[in-house]
């Protein structure tokens, strides 16, 4: 029977993992496809070896190119937590977690799987290679501590989704693919591995990086203090999150969240970014369209635009829970159009209906048909054309008419570094560092400081409010353990807490005393829903002991 690490085949990883590889010029990753890349190449040359480590990241990239389940399956970690309606479309059933419950419904809990093993199983490979390969040291360090970095965030991405993994330092080969794997590995053993792997990394890599998008010492700092977090260790996610935060030189928030997602975001704010380039490398992706609501269609007046984040539908929006926190401080700029998009414009003067102005707010037209507290139809409607959405992912020069962008993929940035370091402070008992971390955060996006004694819960809503659809929430609330809590209390759409089916019982219809939407999570959110279930295609490539996670 094969073993975790063997999800591609000894022949085909040699082989099709470095058909397409990387190599790297002065500031960019670009593409160079050649039928000169052979195992020999890679592993046994300095030239191979940087072109390993380089196609790692195109490797890490392929996932987001994926348009299969309309291209959501990189958001159905955002789908599984507190702040979104899950709409409809492919990610909803994910969002609904009516996917996901069981060992075979869990498809793209096995695309996770896949991914972070081949990556695992490839640095691993060079990792081993490069003990051979004569070149100058620096450089040979430089190679093997971007492989150890990607071998600990895929190990520790692999933990945190499925708590019950399989861990190897050694590549697969033909000796040791038909080997039987039985146990899990020992909690303790994987943190010694990440650590071990991460302070290599952070000891040889510089604060700048090497070229556009390579993974540079603040990343993997990053990296550490969230480690050092769900290992409740304050006092080295203290340190490794300061250190990122005093290293003005390379390191610094920029100016107001209107910068944070422009551009290439290759800025100072961003530890890390895949790089995507029309004509270049990279395929477009459908993030967008999922996470954008359609205003445009069936809305006279209304065409779509770059300003309003483009063409979406509207399948996985903002909660009521989420706009709740954004709309605590009006000056928010973050649901402003620079992060999020809540007020769609009558904006196309050929279609404007009779009476309206071009430049005012759809949904305050009484005669508009999407009300957020009509009748259920209008309600629909709502989800679907005018609730708030995301706009992370359309790119600044993006086609608004189209469902596929390119853009970068904002992996790591610092205001998440400031909240690690908030807190640890927290948790040492450092109240004012903890303020001056969380307020460094708040006060770029234009909201009052906090004052007084900082709680759990504001750097949660913290948080929500700046890293949604980022990825990263639903493993803040699994490591706070606040997990199934706050899927019970806000996923959809509802009142906190409220389990009611879509649509049903008596309710004011009102922003106090919504209908819920969409808030089939609340119901199916169970306790051991905390670590994903192996998906049985999975479990089949293992050993017949393997212990498949409580509860499923």
């Amino acid at each position: 029977m094969k073993n975790s690490n063997k999800f591609t085949k000894w022949g085909i990883a040699l082989l099709a993992i470095f058909v397409s590889l990387l190599s790297c010029n002065e500031d960019y990753l670009l593409e160079e496809p050649t039928s000169e890349f052979t195992a020999d190449f890679v592993y046994n040359t300095p030239e191979g070896l940087e072109s390993g480590v380089v196609a790692l990241y195109n490797i890490q990239r392929s996932f987001w190119e994926n348009l299969a389940n309309n291209g959501s399956n990189p958001i159905v970690l955002d789908a599984k937590d507190d702040l979104n309606v899950p709409r409809g479309g492919e990610i909803s059933n994910w969002g609904k977690l009516n996917n996901g419950r069981f060992p075979t419904n869990s498809n793209v809990h096995g695309d996770y799987w896949k991914l972070y093993y081949r990556i695992l199983d490839r640095s691993n490979a060079l990792i081993k290679a490069a003990e051979s390969v004569t070149m100058p040291d620096a450089r040979k360090a430089q190679i093997v501590s971007e492989a150890k970095f990607f071998r600990a965030n895929s190990i520790f991405t692999l933990f945190k989704l499925f708590n019950n993994i399989y861990v190897t330092t050694e590549p697969t080969t033909p000796e040791n693919a038909l080997n039987i794997i039985d146990a899990k590995t020992p909690e303790a053993d994987i943190y010694k591995l990440i650590n071990e792997d991460l302070t290599y990394a952070i000891s040889n890599l510089s604060w700048t990086p090497t070229a556009t998008g390579r993974i540079a010492q603040g990343a993997a700092r990053h990296l550490k203090a969230e480690v050092a977090l769900w290992q409740n260790n304050w006092l080295e996610a203290k340190t490794q999150s300061e250190a990122v935060i005093a290293q003005v030189a390379n390191h610094k928030l920029v100016a107001s969240t209107d910068l944070v997602f422009k551009g290439d975001m290759n800025t100072t704010e961003a530890l890390w970014v895949l790089q995507f380039k029309k004509a270049v490398n990279g395929n477009p992706n459908k993030i967008n369209f999922n996470l954008m609501p359609n205003y445009a269609e069936q809305t006279p007046g209304s065409k779509y635009t770059v300003e309003q984040g483009g063409r979406g539908f509207g399948w996985l929006t903002l909660n009521n829970y989420i706009r709740n926190l954004l709309a605590q401080d009006p000056n928010d700029t973050r649901i402003k159009g620079s992060y999020y998009v809540k007020d769609y414009l009558y904006n196309d003067p050929a279609t404007l209906p009779a009476g309206q102005t071009l430049g005012t707010i759809i949904r305050d037209n009484p005669a508009a048909p999407w009300k957020e507290f009509g009748n259920q139809a209008s309600r629909n409607g709502f989800f679907i054309r005018q609730n708030a959405g995301c706009k992370k992912y359309f790119p600044d020069d993006g086609i608004p008419t189209e469902d596929t962008q390119v853009k970068n993929i904002m992996m790591a940035r610092l205001a998440e570094t400031y909240l690690y370091a908030a807190e640890a402070n927290l948790m040492l008992g450092n109240n004012s560092g903890a303020l001056t971390n969380l307020n460094a955060v708040r006060t770029r996006a234009k909201t009052a400081a906090l004052t007084g004694a900082v709680s759990i819960e504001d750097i949660l809503d913290e948080q929500a409010r700046e890293l949604a659809f980022e990825g990263r929430r639903w493993y803040m609330l699994k490591r706070t353990g606040k997990l199934y809590e706050y899927v019970v209390n806000h996923a959809g759409y509802g009142k906190p807490g409220d389990l009611s089916l879509q649509n049903t019982g008596t309710k004011a219809n009102t922003p106090e005393d919504p209908f819920t939407f969409a808030n089939d999570a609340r119901r199916n959110m169970q306790p051991w829903m905390v670590n994903w279930v192996i998906p049985q295609s999975e479990l089949n490539l293992l050993g017949p002991n393997y212990p498949q996670n409580t509860g499923y």
